[in-house]
């Protein structure tokens, strides 16, 4: 008995698609300059196929094409009309600026924001809780520090991996960030603390990595309340 290539449903990627404006994000793309030179392989389908591999987990360049290859019939979903090589994915991992899928998460945030939390949650949560920011960061450690300045003390082989920190703020009402920065793991927290950003009656809750007295400052002075550890 034969396989069908025929799906129904709705598989989780064609979901998240759907959440998605093409002409937007291509208009986002070009105003970026993230569609210069390209033929095919446009900022659409690159969105798509990172997509992709981040809901299967994928590791390397290879599992991706890989696994595209092998189910294009049953990727018809995605709404890709190519089937990527190796080559056409890491040119476009980079040449295309990091601007133009920044500029697509701010839009999808400012779009879906309101819908981000529960209507149970909505209603039950107290004022203070829509004012309330929290910020913090991660780093995901590589194999060197050849790309990315190590971070931490030396241990007794005298070599520290390098690695990248992720920094994150997020509404404590809301489940996805509202602002995301990727840096080397060496870099400063309390660069991510933006006072001008924040208004009257807004709630800031940190670490001591985050402490940078002036800008503790201009948040006082804006009014703004801040909750963080104290240096021992």
């Amino acid at each position: 008995m034969g396989k069908s290539s025929h799906f129904s449903g709705q598989p989780l990627c064609s979901q998240i698609i759907k959440l998605l404006d093409k002409s937007k994000i291509q208009k986002i793309s070009r105003e970026c300059g993230g569609e210069r030179y390209i033929k095919r392989f446009d900022s659409w389908t690159h969105l798509v196929v990172m997509l992709y591999a981040v809901i299967m987990r994928f590791d390397s360049l290879r599992e991706i094409t890989a696994s595209l290859q092998a189910e294009s019939r049953k990727l018809h979903h995605l709404g890709i009309s190519m089937m990527t090589s190796r080559s056409t994915l890491s040119d476009a991992n980079r040449r295309r600026p990091e601007s133009v899928f920044e500029s697509v998460y701010r839009d999808l945030y400012a779009t879906y924001r309101t819908r981000l939390s529960s209507d149970s949650r909505i209603h039950k949560e107290p004022k203070w809780m829509k004012k309330l920011q929290i910020i913090d960061s991660t780093t995901i450690s590589l194999f060197s520090n050849l790309l990315f300045k190590g971070v931490g003390r030396h241990p007794k082989s005298g070599k520290k991996k390098g690695g990248i920190k992720v920094h994150t703020v997020i509404h404590a009402n809301e489940g996805v960030p509202c602002d995301i920065k990727f840096t080397s793991a060496a870099t400063n927290d309390s660069f991510m603390l933006k006072p001008a950003n924040l208004n009257k009656g807004d709630i800031m809750a940190m670490d001591r990595a985050y402490i940078d007295y002036e800008k503790l400052e201009q948040m006082t002075q804006r009014e703004v309340i801040y909750v963080t550890k104290m240096y021992n």
